[in-house]
């Protein structure tokens, strides 16, 4: 226990620490009263005014509006930086860049990503792969038959498939039978990024 909290304080920081590793977002006050059997959220507001005095979490306004503070986040965590789109359906032409950093517990993940992409379509829904998703990517230039990839496509398209090794050729497979699979064309730049390895859901 943090010396200079109390037992309620430091079970209202650790309520907290669990659920933004867990869900990717702070619990609401209404959240945090239930988990403690508090009648009214007052009680519970004033705790997390306390909190953030004393340097623990900053109160940002809002449903959601706690972000905790340096120390206060959980240690088995790794922040993750989310860098746009990739398309699980037709290919998507884009510049990625960084919107945020997210949080994310280690043991989602294997092997560790270097960075996050938000998942756009249904062509990997087979594999658990939702619309919305945001997956983490381990930077690799090549990859397994079998394996689930990030490719660019044309210098520009990312995608994210199954790879089929064939011979020396590759294609790249969906994991819905609704989408057809994709034979890189070999006169135009074909790269894989990096491997799949886990996923986020944003519910």
């Amino acid at each position: 226990m943090t010396d200079d909290l109390t037992h309620r304080q430091q079970a209202i920081l650790t309520f907290i620490q669990r659920e933004v590793a867990r869900q990717q977002r702070p619990p609401t006050i209404l959240e945090i009263a239930a988990q403690f059997d508090l009648a009214s959220p007052n009680g519970v507001a004033k705790h997390l005014h306390t909190l953030e005095e004393k340097g623990y979490l900053t109160l940002t306004g809002g449903a959601r509006g706690i972000r905790l503070r340096g120390d206060a986040k959980p240690a088995d965590t790794v922040e993750l930086p989310l860098v746009g789109t990739v398309a699980a359906g037709e290919p998507i032409f884009q510049d990625a860049h960084i919107e945020r950093g997210i949080t994310v517990e280690r043991g989602l993940f294997k092997p560790k990503p270097k960075y996050l992409l938000r998942v756009q379509g249904q062509s990997m829904i087979d594999a658990g792969i939702l619309d919305g998703d945001l997956i983490g990517v381990h930077p690799l230039r090549t990859a397994d038959h079998g394996q689930i990839v990030i490719a660019r496509l044309g210098g520009e398209a990312i995608t994210v498939k199954r790879l089929e090794r064939r011979g020396r050729g590759v294609r790249l497979i969906s994991c819905n039978p609704e989408f057809a699979p994709i034979d890189p064309d070999p006169t135009e730049d074909f790269e894989i990024l990096g491997l799949y390895c886990g996923l986020i859901r944003v519910v």
